[in-house]
């Protein structure tokens, strides 16, 4: 028998009758540095297992997810059906029963955690001399499930991931209830959580702070999602462990474990899809080749290439898209302490739409009557990329240090990240270079301690204290629209978990300050005093600066109460928390090519600050799984970005000699935000299943009780899914059936913008997928194929649709494999 370790991650063993695999699906995880914390149990003995006879006439292959308790002897003090195909069952719950571990601890003590085990059953193979002889690989996944969020929070493990291979980052995390996608005039897409923008969302790559230029709708988020082995959502405001921004929920991209044995492992994953015709195709190595240097090594990277997409009656003119993704990392080991370095690099270049052009309000107007753009017939479909787009490039690199002792646990991450933004207008003559141009610069160093564990009788205490710093600066040349500025900012905090029997109580405490100078060249400083703006600034007729200060307090206590242990949990949680104006909220005056309508911003925004909670019942049967999240937030100085409605109550339009535009501004009101999201899972075992999944949000000025433009409208998913039979070498097959039905936004004053809210809308689609039993390495395959009835809609999130449709139909097709 053959067993290797890998890193912090798994155990592995060969040598048996079956194969059990470790992912990371969906399901509400624990607080990130808390489950870091933690050394989960390592699997020590080795058991045959013994495949079903009854399943040997058919050579079934299948599935069995186990949870497994091991106490603080390392012994399975039971073991709980999960998932997987009932023939399995017996012999799967046999074989947990008889593992024995090493007991995971924290803080170097001794404690009782449930571990998950994945089986995969494969029919014994025919040797050369007649017998047959099983092969099986074991691991054992490290998963701590006691580590409940008090938020609701849900992971996307390998399978959500590939079937989602090559979408970015917002459509991948569109599989989490309560969260939604906005998109723009290009196929950059911006997460929603809750109603929430991205201005309100934190988004953190391996724990640090994704930065770039928020402000435009076709700003996407410059994050592989090839990059992570799983994806975590928190829903609801995560202030004082985050800090600023994360004030409607946080998204966590979390890297795969690397490799620490000698030798070479890695992936290759590929995928096609119909509407651009769209190739993309990604490989990541992991190899190590010392051992006694314990240095550990990642290549990464994927290209995907579009062409202009299609809408169900004609051309999305100048929608094509190229992105290049590319990352190093290096690991060192040593005892207990671990330096991690790594590069990132995303590339992205993509057109604007050609619809969003208009050189009158009459024309503005005239075009939202029209089913068809007025120039549509004029474009073609190609791979090229013309006037106007967008070229991005955004580098991270970051340095972790991460130290553990008896006196805790410390982490020290330095990152720099750069942000290059280029925008070109449509121009005459033989101008090449860009009409918009920005960088980005931002230098961060977080340091978090988490004390050791004080065990007593009845409960458990953990927590720590971190810091956090930042410098950034922003550089821009170009046509007026933002001005350039230079901000440091940095947070203090402290959080502390008591876990109970049944009760798990968490609280933290933030405080935050800012500190920030815009510089305005003359003609914009003047122009926002002609346009009736307020300017604090110092002027010397030249140019001015503009000195802000901000700081805010975020408090939060949640619980988590196992009322039914494994089966029914409630999660209640009270929180506040801050988010500083952006520059661009504060001074922007103009339009850009990924921003189709023209903003004046209000230098006069204070600090938002956000007051709520949510309450979430988890339930988890043998016949179904269902989670409900109920959620309500006041948020005093909230940023509201609305059509401008003028002092006698009537829309407006900005002309100038590059068009028209709708106007758009910044103002501070008084805003609430409440809604509920959750999903049901039925016969999750089964041959057959069904899968609910929705949400509704209710977005309202709580001064003129009208409801907020741009609130995501009521959403609901259906899926019926079909467990199908191995057969051959086709082993985990299943067919899914899925229903998207959206509302029609119908609670805000239709007088209040430029065009009514799109009519609601019903996509059908399906998808199959299977894994083809090649011995140890199976290679998974599946199809999908969205807006199967090819509907003509418009979605309510994005300012496309104020000019043209959404993309019809889209066949994809998808292949990964481990190696």
């Amino acid at each position: 028998m053959l067993m290797h370790f890998t890193l912090g991650s798994f155990y592995t063993a060969i040598g048996g009758l079956g194969f059990a695999q470790s992912t990371s699906p969906a399901n509400s995880s624990g607080d990130e540095q808390v489950a870091e914390a933690l050394i989960p149990p390592k699997l020590l003995t080795q058991i045959e297992l013994s495949y079903p006879q009854e399943a040997l006439l058919d050579k079934l292959h299948g599935d069995v997810s186990v949870l497994v308790v091991v106490n603080e002897e390392g012994q399975v003090i039971s073991a709980e059906i999960e998932s997987g195909a009932e023939i399995f069952h017996d012999a799967a719950l046999k074989s947990a029963q008889g593992l024995t571990f090493a007991p995971g601890s924290q803080s170097g003590a001794p404690k009782e955690m449930t571990t998950r085990v994945y089986f995969h059953f494969v029919p014994p193979q025919s040797t050369k001399n007649g017998k047959e002889e099983p092969v099986f690989e074991l691991i054992v996944d490290d998963h701590s499930s006691e580590q409940d969020s008090v938020h609701a929070q849900t992971t996307l493990g390998t399978e959500e991931l590939e079937r989602a291979s090559g979408a970015p980052l917002a459509t991948i995390i569109e599989q989490v209830p309560g969260v939604q996608k906005a998109a723009g005039n290009s196929v950059a897409v911006k997460p929603i959580i809750r109603g929430h923008q991205e201005r309100r969302l934190l988004v953190l790559q391996n724990g640090i702070r994704h930065e770039n230029q928020k402000w435009g709708p076709d700003h996407g988020t410059e994050i592989d999602p090839f990059s992570a082995g799983e994806i975590a959502v928190v829903r609801g405001a995560m202030g004082t462990r985050y800090g600023p921004d994360a004030i409607g929920g946080v998204v966590l991209v979390k890297p795969p474990p690397m490799r620490s044995e000698v030798g070479v492992d890695g992936k290759v994953l590929s995928s096609f899809s119909s509407n651009g015709l769209s190739p993309y195709t990604a490989a990541r190595l992991d190899f190590v080749p010392f051992e006694e240097h314990q240095l550990s090594f990642r290549v990464e990277g994927n290209a995907l290439k579009s062409r202009t997409l299609d809408s169900p009656s004609y051309i999305l003119g100048n929608t094509s898209s190229q992105i290049w993704n590319l990352a190093l990392m290096c690991s060192y080991v040593k005892n207990n302490h671990q330096l991690v370095l790594s590069w990132r690099h995303h590339d992205f270049k993509a057109g604007v739409f050609y619809g969003i052009q208009n050189s009158s309000s009459d024309e503005f107007k005239a075009q939202l009557e029209a089913s068809v753009p007025p120039t549509a017939s004029f474009w073609t479909s190609t791979y090229a990329i013309g006037r106007p787009y967008q070229d991005v490039s955004h580098d991270l690199l970051s340095a972790r240090l991460s130290l553990i002792e008896r006196w805790g646990e410390l982490e020290a991450t330095y990152a720099f990240q750069l942000n290059d933004r280029q925008e070109f207008e449509q121009v005459r003559g033989s101008t090449t270079g860009p009409q918009y141009y920005f960088k980005l610069r931002t230098h961060s160093l977080d340091l978090v301690y988490n004390h050791p564990v004080l065990s007593r009788s009845v409960f458990d205490l953990e927590g720590g204290v971190g810091l956090q710093g930042t410098f950034q600066e922003n550089v821009y040349l170009g046509f007026s629209l933002i001005p350039n500025f230079r901000s440091f900012s940095g947070g203090v905090f402290g959080f502390e978990r008591i876990s109970f029997a049944r009760v798990d109580i968490e609280a933290g405490l933030r405080y935050d300050r800012l500190t920030r100078a815009a510089f305005l060249h003359s003609y914009d400083y003047e122009r926002q005093l002609r346009q009736g703006q307020l300017m604090n600034c110092d002027y010397d007729g030249n140019n001015a600066r503009c000195d802000a200060d901000y700081d805010s307090t975020s408090l939060s206590i949640g619980t988590v109460f196992h009322v039914i242990p494994n089966h029914l949990d409630l999660r209640v949680e009270l929180s506040s928390a801050g988010r500083f104006p952006n520059v661009d909220e504060l001074y922007f005056n103009g339009s850009a090519p990924t921003f189709p309508v023209y903003a004046l911003g209000d230098p006069e925004l204070d600090v938002e600050m956000s007051r709520g909670g949510s309450t979430t019942i988890g339930v988890k049967r043998p016949l179904f799984r269902s989670e409900l999240s109920f959620y309500s937030s006041l948020i005093d100085n909230f940023v509201y970005f609305a059509p401008d409605q003028g002092q006698e109550g009537k829309l407006s339009y900005e002309v100038n000699i590059r068009g028209a535009w709708p106007r758009y501004t910044f103002q501070s009101i008084s805003a609430q935000f409440s809604g509920i999201d959750g999903q049901l899972e039925l016969f999750p075992t089964g041959v057959m299943g069904a899968n609910v999944r929705g949400s509704l949000v209710r977005a309202r000025d709580t001064q003129t009780e009208e409801f907020l433009i741009g609130t995501p409208p009521d959403q609901l998913r259906l899926e019926l899914v079909a467990r199908l039979l191995s057969w051959n070498k086709i082993a985990s097959s299943q067919l899914v059936v899925h229903t998207d039905v959206v509302a029609k936004q119908d609670k805000t004053d239709v007088q209040a913008d430029f065009a009514p809210p799109p009519d609601g809308y019903v996509l059908f689609g399906l998808s199959a997928e299977a894994d083809l039993g090649l011995k140890e390495q199976p290679i998974r395959m599946g199809l999908t194929v969205n807006n199967l009835n090819n509907v003509t809609y418009r979605e309510y999130t994005s300012l496309l649709r104020y000019y043209a449709d959404q993309p019809g139909r889209d066949v994809r097709i998808w292949a990964a494999k481990d190696f």
